[in-house]
Order: structure tokens, then sequence, then C-alpha cells
């Protein structure tokens, strides 16, 4: 396992997120596979554990302090966030985070984070003196550095630095090779490099997308590259190479996905030819994938029981399959998804939490008429 220097601190290149952890038939957290993959990503070298208030519908923070018990709590640094969107008082800061440091069975965070930090949750965060209110519990030893998670737009993250940067000893961003262009990865990069601030990276894989490419062509050029390397494996070393990033976060679900990451995060970084392979696969996966949606289901919360990043990937699989499945019928997988757009009622709740700021309910719409379209030519 390769490491990063932070302050005092060896942090593994490879970081363990929690957001998609293994489920049960149930769906709930599989406590016991969960288990198994802590206790193996700890004793091969993976020391940085990545949790969030939302997570799992709230449950994240309660498997990870279930699952570091049996641990030395000196053997890895554990973050945290504040959702600060579910903040209406200063009282309720302090009682979120009261509640997360006994769900985590923890005394403090190494690592506390402003969660998903944009242009609309900016407001909420100065109004309730958030920032001064985790620096107090800096000073109480209940935080040992203090940073954030942004979803917005560079000139804004420049600002935020800018006003903030004393009090943000590190940023998260969402950074892959997909998205470098698509969503201003490299220039929200490039800020961060200008304040020298060390990067945690979230959505290495774009939520799985990057892990199994849905085009035939883009496997195929990144295969030309005749590394013999996994899909996984160009996408965390192209972030991994990346000036500033100290921690690449993997929301992983099984344990061989723990297993072949710590291989990749052990070994060769990217060759020429990989990087070129990447730079071409890329421009064909971006005239496939019309949705930029990374599964992180903040939309949950839909009163219509949407299940939109469910329906977003279908039409994604979809689209790189040229809207042709020779196995049985698109509209008829569309239709046995469960409510869709003919279900939505406009509320816009799903638009406002979404990271990716996806105009969710005008794709709903275009989405629901080009099943329709399929189901009328029998596809």
């Amino acid at each position: 396992m390769k490491y990063t220097t932070f302050k005092e601190m060896k942090i593994s290149r490879l970081g363990f997120g929690t957001m998609r952890l293994p489920m049960d038939q149930e769906g709930k957290i599989d406590y016991a596979a969960g288990q198994e993959m802590v206790d193996y990503a700890l004793a091969n070298g993976v020391n940085y554990i990545d949790t969030a208030y939302k997570y799992h519908d709230g449950e994240s923070e309660n498997f990870v302090g279930a699952a570091i018990k049996k641990h030395p709590r000196s053997s890895f640094y554990l973050a945290d966030k504040m959702p600060t969107w579910l903040c209406d008082s200063q009282a309720d800061v302090k009682a979120i985070f009261e509640d997360q440091l006994k769900k985590c069975c923890t005394d403090y965070f190494d690592f506390y984070l402003l969660h998903s930090v944009d242009e609309e949750s900016y407001a909420n965060i100065e109004k309730l003196h958030i920032i001064d209110i985790l620096k107090d519990e800096i000073k109480a030893g209940r935080i040992r550095h203090l940073g954030a998670s942004f979803h917005c737009k560079p000139d804004f993250l420049r600002q935020i630095l800018t006003e903030h940067g004393d009090d943000l000893e590190f940023i998260q961003l969402q950074l892959n090779y997909f998205d470098w262009e698509y969503q201003d990865a490299k220039a929200l990069h490039d800020v961060a490099v200008q304040f020298d601030k060390p990067i945690i990276v979230m959505e290495p894989v774009r939520g799985g997308m990057l892990a199994n490419p849905m085009s035939s062509e883009a496997r195929a050029i990144l295969d030309a590259a005749g590394t013999g390397a996994s899909y996984p494996s160009f996408a965390l070393r192209f972030v991994d190479q990346l000036p500033n990033v100290c921690c690449t976060l993997s929301g992983m679900s099984e344990l061989s996905q723990i297993k072949d990451n710590i291989e990749i995060f052990s070994g060769p970084a990217l060759s020429n030819a990989e990087k070129d392979a990447i730079d071409a696969a890329v421009k064909v996966l971006r005239t496939d994938i019309l949705i930029p949606c990374t599964g992180c289901n903040y939309c949950s919360e839909c009163p219509s029981g949407i299940k939109i990043p469910k329906i977003f990937k279908l039409y994604n699989e979809a689209a790189a399959k040229g809207f042709h499945w020779i196995w049985g019928s698109l509209s008829g997988l569309y239709n046995s998804a469960g409510p869709n757009a003919n279900d939505c009622i406009g509320c816009g709740s799903c638009q406002s939490h979404c990271p990716q700021k996806i105009s969710i309910i005008e794709n709903l719409k275009k989405i629901d008429a080009k099943y329709t379209e399929l189901a009328e030519i029998g596809e």
C-alpha cells in the first residue's frame, strides 16, 4: 500500500468509502460481510475510513461504529461529515455532531468535513456560523482536522478557499477521467492546487460507471493499451497520479473489490500508453453516457417513490447499446422498474439534493418519451 504524509499522519492512498456497503436480501447493510471487508482492509494497509450522516439512509455510521470496535483507535483515521442542509439552527449542528460521535463509537474524528458544499448550501453555513462551531470542536479535541466536500463550480470553490482557506485544511472533490472536462473536474483540481490544499478524491469510478464502461468501443480502446489492467485500475490510477491527491475513496461493496483495489494502490502508475487510451476512451464515453448520474441516491426521498438512479442507469445502458437489446424488451425493463416520470409530481426535491445538478424532472420526461417510442416499435 502506498501512503501520503498529511501533517503528522501517514494516510493510505486508498480510502474505504462506506456509501456502497454490501447489502442483505432485505436491503439492509450486511454487517457480517462488511465487517470482513473492514478487517481485511485494515490488516492490509488501508487506514482511512470515510462515512457520512445520510449514507445508507443513516445506517452507515452505525455500521462503522460496530466494525471498528475490535480495532485499536490508533490503527485507523476516521472521517465523517456535517449535513449542513439538515441544520435549521446551531442546536441542530451540535446535536448531529454528538449523534455522529455516539453512532461511530468514538470520542473524536480524525477528519471532519462540511458535507456537499455548493452555491446553495453556503448561505446556511454562514448564517449558522457552522465553521465556528466546528472550530470549537477542534479546540475541544473532538475534531483533529477540518475540511469540506464540494459539488460546485470552480469560481465558487475559489471564493470559499479565499474566505476560509485558513479554516479548511483539506478538501474533497469528485475527480475522475470522465468528469475531467465534462463536469469541471480539472478546473476544480486546478483551484485546489493553486491554494495548495490536500485532496481527498470521491467518485473516482463515477458510481461504478468507469469500473465497467458501458461502451464496448471504450472498453476495446482501454484493452488495446496492452497492459492487462482492469477498468477500475485505469480509473483509480488516473486520480492517484494527480498533484495534491492524498487519498482516493472507493465505495466497495464486496471483499474482492477491496483485494483488487489494494493491489492497484500497491502497483505501478499509469503508463503513457494507458494515459493515451483513457483520452481516447473518454471521448467515446461522452457520446454514450447521456445522463451524468453517479448513483449516489441523494434523491432517494422522492415522495412518489421513483427510483431515479435506477431509471437513469437503465437509460444510459440502453443508450450505450444503441437502444437495442437482443435478450428482451428494453421498454419492458423500464416499465417493470416501478414508478417513473408519469408518477412525478414535479416537487423538485430530487433536484435540490442532486450533487451533479442534473435536471432530473426534465430528464425523466425525456426518458419516458424514449421508452414510449421503443415500446411502439417493439423494442
